[in-house]
């Protein structure tokens, strides 16, 4: 795995259809209209924000090894294709197992969460309750400290037990000995740091990005074991408010308050003091993301089949060519049953 080979299965499923950087922006998890359909659109919720501050240099540098390697091409319209050679490298790549689209890089705040944990209770174990702690962040330190404060911290079997359950959840997830040793080796305990990603880059042999992308799937695997078992154990607890409760964006939500109170488009804009753009942004974020969107109040019923039946057939996502093909309907209808067909409502009821 490595950030090249990532960057092309993202780019292979909009093969012809999006920008070079239109990846950069759903590996970030950027919550724009564009992105957000982006990832209904193609199937590409595994990687939405497993990076959200991925640097502009190293996506560069990814593109400019799929650019050299002759697997990419960039039109003058500034539209990215995947060359036939792309191709075939795309469907020999391994299946990846990033959710990004549930955590959003919140895999980050349960790993400190989980770093200070075993930092306590190892130096709790030997007697030790005075320690410099591994991780500042004040509202992780908080969440510890009040998860703590009722567990018998200072009983050594408490610890094992949670050594135990760790082990448990890391052999049933997926992972693989990499992901294993990348993780074991980002924990500190009692007189041991973490290693650094340097370090660990120099042990494995493996570049900086490559390990961090390996951590980050490690704990989405991790994370999703932790939820699947359902044991109201010790470790779910580290995982309050980690995965997502709405796929929503605050602001949509607020804007589908209105909307269920039976305001209009204009009248929500106005209320809201937001341009009828962003309003529309947010009913097709709605259309995606709520299986009962009441597409027919914007659309009729025959538009929405055409409109699927010569998506399928153009085999395009692309709202210019859509509406080329459907000149009495808007850019924001078109949105509407676009949305629709990958997360809501296919047939308008």
């Amino acid at each position: 795995m490595n950030l090249s080979s990532i960057l092309l299965t993202i780019i292979s499923r909009m093969d012809g259809e999006r920008t070079i950087y239109n990846g950069l922006h759903l590996i970030r998890g950027k919550k724009s209209g564009q992105t957000l359909q982006d990832v209904e659109y193609y199937n590409l919720k595994a990687f939405f924000g497993i990076w959200p501050k991925l640097a502009i240099e190293l996506y560069d540098e990814a593109v400019d090894q799929l650019i050299k390697s002759d697997y990419l091409s960039i039109q003058e319209n500034s539209i990215v294709h995947v060359t036939e050679i792309g191709k075939k490298l795309s469907s020999t790549l391994p299946t990846y197992h990033f959710n990004g689209w549930d955590y959003r890089g919140n895999e980050i705040v349960f790993f400190s969460r989980l770093s200070l944990t075993i930092q306590t209770i190892s130096n709790f174990r030997v007697g030790s309750k005075l320690f410099i702690p591994t991780e500042r962040d004040y509202e992780v330190q908080i969440f510890v400290k009040n998860i703590l404060y009722k567990q018998p911290i200072n009983n050594p079997s408490f610890s094992i037990e949670v050594m135990e359950e760790l082990q448990y959840y890391i052999e049933s997830s997926r992972m693989v000995d990499l992901h294993k040793v990348i993780l074991l080796h980002r924990l500190g305990g009692y007189g041991i740091t973490g290693w650094t990603w340097n370090q660990l880059s120099e042990s494995l042999k493996l570049n900086v990005v490559t390990i961090r992308l390996y951590f980050i799937e490690g704990l989405h695997l991790l994370l999703d074991a932790i939820e699947i078992s359902g044991k109201a154990q010790f470790l779910r607890k580290l995982t309050d408010n980690i995965k997502v409760s709405t796929y929503l964006t605050d602001s949509a939500t607020k804007t589908k308050r209105y909307f269920e109170k039976g305001l209009t488009m204009s009248n929500i804009a106005e209320i809201r003091r937001l341009k009828m753009s962003t309003i529309e942004d947010h009913f097709a974020e709605m259309s995606i993301n709520d299986s009962y969107f009441p597409l027919n109040q914007f659309v009729k019923n025959e538009d929405i089949r055409a409109v699927i039946n010569m998506a399928h057939k153009l085999k395009t996502k692309r709202l210019r060519l859509l509406k080329n093909e459907f000149n009495h309907l808007s850019y924001f209808q078109i949105r509407l049953i676009l949305g629709a067909m990958s997360g809501g409502e296919e047939d308008g009821n």
